[in-house]
């Protein structure tokens, strides 16, 4: 699989997400719990960007609506009924965060 890398762990802000960019792509980067989740970063509503919300255990919050995404799998929460949003595989190495958005996952894979 073709891992990019795409920022540093230490840029990541406790809290609420970190937008980086692949080609086309804006994924936003979360940590929980120790572990880096990459997941699209545009809430399918109206397009806010997700990283820009508060982060509350393992899910972010929209500025927008306030809708309400897991950044483990891409679901909705409450009575949204959206598709999953994409997640990307993500790989560390010392401080460096690496994705690979060739091989998105799917909404029930953690």
């Amino acid at each position: 699989m073709p891992f990019e890398r795409v920022a540093k762990l230490s840029e990541i802000p406790d809290g609420c997400g970190l937008q980086v960019r692949c080609g086309e792509l804006e994924i936003g980067l979360y940590r929980v719990d120790g572990c880096v989740h990459a997941m699209e970063d545009v809430c399918p509503h109206a397009g806010y960007p997700l990283h820009e919300g508060e982060l509350d255990g393992s899910y972010v919050i929209c500025p927008g609506h306030a809708w309400t995404f897991s950044v483990v799998t891409g679901l909705a929460e409450g009575e949204v009924e959206e598709e999953p949003l994409r997640r990307y595989p993500v790989r560390i190495e010392g401080d460096e965060v690496w994705i690979d958005v060739t091989a998105p996952l799917g909404g029930d894979d953690p």
